[in-house]
């Protein structure tokens, strides 16, 4: 009979080696699973403190905009139209349009970085991916909201100064009135010239994105009254009575031409124009914010 084999140390130390490290993988994998989701949960929350903060921003503005339309809506009430009153807030909604130009960049930027910062050490955010993809979707919703909001607010300052152009060449018309009501010729005469630079800067802004083509033929027409009108009032100051009957007949059919257009109408093109982006923005943060 020969005596049973004993156990060789070697191949115990190797038995024990082996469970050694298979529970410190199982611990490794345990921490990496709990670390992994706790740093990706981080950064799913520090996206959306920056979605937070962005819904916040375009929330603003909305509310902005939407107060400046009834304000200058509330102009017109009753048949009374301020001139210088829409100028004050064509002058206010330009200098909004420009903060939220630079706003939708500040804005696309952090949405931008924070998109970044989800996928930053992947291969630790494993496990939380379900939650980090959610956040990246929200991010490109917000995003795609963004560049529609850029492309508003960028055109939006555009249209704005054609407007504070336009209304500098009312505010000339009510001044023109109440000097040739006092026939205060030299003074109408300083005043055509201004009104002729107003005209001329307002034509040079009348193709700005969004305004339909009937501004700009308004403005040319705009042109012909004014400078008709300076030869009214070069033929008035000469005395010229022959020249004052031809240019004031000339200004009557310029002003009728002028009273023809349908700014109801033009008035919903642009709205038309603007629509699609608006919806777009809508629908966008809606789903970022979901």
């Amino acid at each position: 009979m020969t005596a049973p084999p004993k156990p060789r140390s070697g191949g115990l130390r190797f038995v024990i080696v082996a469970i050694i490290l298979i529970a410190l993988i199982v611990i490794a994998i345990i921490g990496y699973a709990v670390v992994g989701y706790a740093a990706g949960e981080s950064r799913v929350t520090e996206a959306n403190k920056t979605l937070n903060s962005v819904t916040s921003d375009q929330n603003k503005f909305t509310t902005t905009f939407n107060s400046m339309s009834t304000k200058f809506s509330s102009l017109s009430t009753g048949g009374s139209f301020d001139a210088q009153q829409a100028k004050t807030l064509t002058d206010q909604f330009v200098a909004d349009a420009q903060d939220s130009s630079k706003t939708v960049d500040k804005d696309q930027a952090a949405l931008a970085a924070a998109a970044t910062k989800l996928d930053d050490s992947s291969w630790l955010t494993v496990m939380d991916k379900g939650n980090i993809d959610k956040a990246h979707a929200r991010i490109n919703h917000a995003l795609k909201a963004l560049a529609a909001a850029k492309v508003v607010s960028d055109d939006y300052v555009q249209d704005g100064q054609f407007l504070q152009a336009f209304m500098d060449t009312i505010i000339d018309l009510d001044k023109l009135s109440t000097q040739a009501s006092s026939n205060d010729l030299a003074g109408a005469k300083t005043t055509v010239a201004t009104l002729k630079t107003h005209v001329d800067t307002a034509t040079q802004r009348s193709t700005a994105p969004g305004l339909p083509p009937e501004f700009h033929a308004l403005m040319v027409d705009f042109q012909t009254m004014a400078s008709d009108f300076a030869k009214l009032l070069d033929a008035a100051i000469a005395s010229d009575d022959a020249g004052v009957n031809t240019y004031a007949d000339k200004v009557t059919a310029d002003a009728t031409k002028l009273g023809s257009y349908d700014f109801t109408k033009m008035g919903n093109a642009i709205d038309a124009f603007y629509k699609p982006y608006i919806d777009t923005f809508n629908t966008e943060m809606a789903a970022a914010t979901a």
